[in-house]
């Protein structure tokens, strides 16, 4: 009997085990997906009047995903919080800046270690213009993850 008993324990916990592993796994999975959103849809907003079209305005507060490269803000070369996403490499910050509508400013929940190739940068879209010292961001990323591009 005891045998018997000291089964169903054992597999009443791997049910257990597996549920909590499905639950945590696929919260874990939603953080990572989003809209894709391309450079093209972010030119769509004019950062002179600040107007934007439809399918933008539409992503405002919504989780997102966005290709690009990281433009450190900080000194840490190795875990960063707050950083500008551009769409090229060629687009690194220089006199003058990229226009707004073509860079992102992020700022993680928790560290990232710097970037140097493509990457994702999964969060939350906020179109509302950041200053930073490198020049105007014409949206705000609240970044869960990055990711390489792949």
């Amino acid at each position: 009997m005891k045998k018997w008993v000291l089964a169903g324990v054992f597999i009443m916990a791997a049910i257990a085990g597996a549920v909590i592993y499905q639950v945590v796994g696929s919260r874990g999975a939603a953080s990572l997906n989003g809209v894709e959103v391309d450079w093209r849809l972010l030119g769509e907003m004019d950062y002179i009047t600040g107007s934007s079209s439809s399918e933008l305005k539409a992503l405002n507060g919504q989780a997102v995903k966005i290709p690009g490269f990281m433009v450190p803000l900080e000194d840490n070369q190795r875990d960063v919080v707050e950083f500008l996403l551009v769409p090229s490499p060629q687009a690194c910050i220089h006199v003058p800046p990229p226009p707004p509508n073509q860079m992102v400013y992020v700022k993680m929940r928790k560290g990232t270690e710097v970037a140097v190739g493509p990457i994702w940068v999964h969060g939350t879209l906020n179109l509302v213009t950041k200053k930073s010292m490198y020049g105007d961001a014409s949206f705000e990323l609240v970044g869960e993850v990055v990711e390489p591009y792949k």
